[in-house]
């Protein structure tokens, strides 16, 4: 893991991840999966898109937001870096480990004020060496967003906006926007809600529960879980 600081209109400390023995930019497929079919098959295609900017919207800032913006990550950024905006110093590394993210290709991002923010996502998204951009912003005036578009465009990684529900997010250039509300879970499991709310030619609207083994942090579809036992108990009936 490294940081980056970002200040007077410089990045400090950013380099390239480079594999052993592979070194430049990295080539990014067109499109990634989540591997959840009730998620991706809301999608054209049943995949999310690369070269673009996802948005996880929430009521209140929540973990079940984030941890659905961790699962992108993970599924977007291949082999390549990820770069996570921390300005606050709140992300815990052992937590991101355990989800699967390779702690080895994550850069921390370290800007010194709002504006400076969204200038230094942008450079990483613009970055080809990037292959996913995490980052919690408020209010994106049309400009900033339509910037943010155009850099993840030229880049070909993965932009993941963490927003608020409401107002401050009523400006937005996202090829998709997924709602996520936390559901009842277990000592065992935590749950969330999932629901798409912006994408040209998904099934908007459309959403499932997913959940999370506290033990393992191994993500499922809870519904299609869920509804087994009942299908398992007709099927007996009809035979």
């Amino acid at each position: 893991m490294q940081l980056i600081t970002a200040h007077g209109g410089t990045l400090h400390a950013l380099a390239v991840y480079a594999e052993a023995g592979r070194a430049g930019p990295a080539t990014f497929a067109r499109s990634f999966a989540t591997g959840l079919q009730a998620i991706d098959g809301l999608l054209p295609g049943g995949k999310f898109a690369r070269g673009v900017v996802h948005e996880v919207l929430s009521e209140a800032r929540h973990a079940a937001a984030l941890s659905f913006a961790v699962l992108l990550a993970r599924c977007a950024s291949e082999e390549a870096a990820v770069v996570w905006c921390d300005p606050a110093g709140e992300i815990y590394p052992p937590a991101l480990a355990l989800a699967g993210v390779d702690l080895g290709r994550v850069y921390l991002l370290r800007p010194g004020g709002r504006e400076e923010e969204v200038w230094a996502v942008a450079e990483c998204l613009r970055c080809r060496g990037v292959g996913a951009t995490v980052a919690e912003v408020s209010r994106l005036s049309r400009v900033e967003a339509r910037r943010l578009q155009l850099a993840a465009e030229r880049g070909g990684g993965v932009g993941i906006l963490l927003r608020e529900r409401g107002r401050a997010s009523a400006q937005y250039a996202a090829a998709t926007r997924w709602l996520v509300t936390p559901a009842r879970g277990d000592e065992a499991v935590q749950r969330w809600r999932v629901e798409l709310v912006h994408c040209h030619g998904g099934r908007v609207g459309g959403g499932a529960v997913l959940e999370v083994c506290r033990d393992t942090n191994h993500v499922r579809a809870f519904e299609a879980v869920a509804d087994r036992p009942a299908a398992e108990e007709a099927a007996r009936a009809s035979a």
